[in-house]
């Protein structure tokens, strides 16, 4: 039986999968500290207890799968995890979020395994500047990934731009056009104060309307697209035809519409970004649940659903960073790299 919306009256539709927590980048808005501690090997989750978990999420509603990190393509046997998945009657969309740097290697197997969308993080195309970002000289590689990742057609690749003041926010035009170039759509993103983003200030945000200023400055009139529903990104026609998307999850956040949850690297289900708690569902697992048990936990948890994380910090007065180190310490799965953005 599928889940009852939860108390706002939302939907769940999409579950976002973090298969691993280890990253080969380390960009400064995401990764603030220079040494890590990785969540334990033991207590990763397997193959099959995803596909177990997500046959007991689709038992709920969710039709819409997106694999994140880290960097989910340093996970070892990938490619057999995105079949598995893309063969399940259920799943009716399935996705892929990466940095990019082994995307060159694998877009052809993924394509091949059944994977239908890949959104690549790219915050800049000047090489020293990706660097300092990234703190990897990678771009090269990055750049390799998305072409490869158009030439093997995938439905659909989209290029994710966290759009930072006195960083980013002067590339916005040519990131479109290198979009366009690689029949991908741009997506820009408002800095977001979650996970290990220590540094976040509102002075650092570059917001939605500045940044629609910056498109149609450079790129001429801009045509709102249909209405956004769930999706994140609001869509906007430029007279060429191309298609851009924004993201405001800060200055104008849209919980009341979301309809995604997310699980980490080690089984921990959250309903929010800014979730601080979560659900173990590993333990369950390994405790013996069968797909019935834990199906039933997962609907019974969304309909208790209340969350409206990005709406309540616009009411923070004097608001700064959501966790400083010593928090994200204490608690890995508190970081982006952990739960997936």
């Amino acid at each position: 039986m599928k889940a009852q919306p939860d108390e706002l009256g939302r939907h769940m539709r999409s579950l976002r999968i973090s298969v691993t927590d280890r990253c080969d980048l380390r960009c400064a808005y995401c990764m603030p500290s220079k040494v890590y501690q990785w969540l334990p090997k033991r207590a990763i989750l397997s193959f099959e207890e995803i596909l177990r978990l997500v046959d007991a999420f689709v038992a709920q509603g969710v039709q819409r799968v997106r694999l994140t990190g880290g960097e989910p393509l340093l996970r070892r046997g990938l490619v057999d995890l995105v079949q598995a998945l893309a063969s399940r009657p259920g799943v009716k969309d399935l996705a892929l979020t990466t940095n990019g740097t082994q995307l060159a290697r694998w877009a052809r197997p993924l394509r091949d395994a059944g994977l239908a969308r890949v959104t690549v993080s790219l915050d800049s195309l000047r090489p020293s500047r990706h660097a300092a970002l990234t703190r990897r000289a990678v771009l090269e590689d990055v750049i390799a990934g998305i072409r490869a990742a158009r030439d093997v057609g995938f439905e659909q690749l989209k290029l994710n731009t966290v759009v930072l003041r006195d960083v980013n926010e002067d590339e916005i035009a040519d990131i479109v056009d290198f979009a366009g170039r690689m029949n991908a759509q741009a997506r820009f993103i408002e800095y977001m104060d979650v996970g290990g983003a220590t540094g976040w200030s509102t002075e650092h945000v570059v917001t939605r309307s500045e940044i629609l200023q910056q498109l149609e400055a450079n790129c001429g009139p801009l045509i709102s697209g249909e209405e956004r529903g769930v999706a994140p990104a609001e869509l906007f026609t430029m007279t060429d035809g191309q298609c851009v998307g924004v993201i405001a999850s800060t200055t104008q956040p849209f919980c009341r519409d979301c309809d995604r949850s997310r699980l980490t690297a080690d089984g921990r289900w959250y309903l929010c970004l800014y979730d601080g708690n979560g659900t173990d569902l590993r333990k369950m697992l390994r405790d013996g649940a069968d797909t019935t048990k834990l199906s039933t936990c997962i609907g019974e948890e969304w309909r208790k659903r209340q969350n409206r994380g990005a709406e309540e910090r616009l009411k923070v007065s004097d608001r700064s960073a959501l966790y400083q180190i010593e928090e994200l310490r204490r608690d890995l799965r508190l970081e982006m790299h952990t739960r997936g953005g």
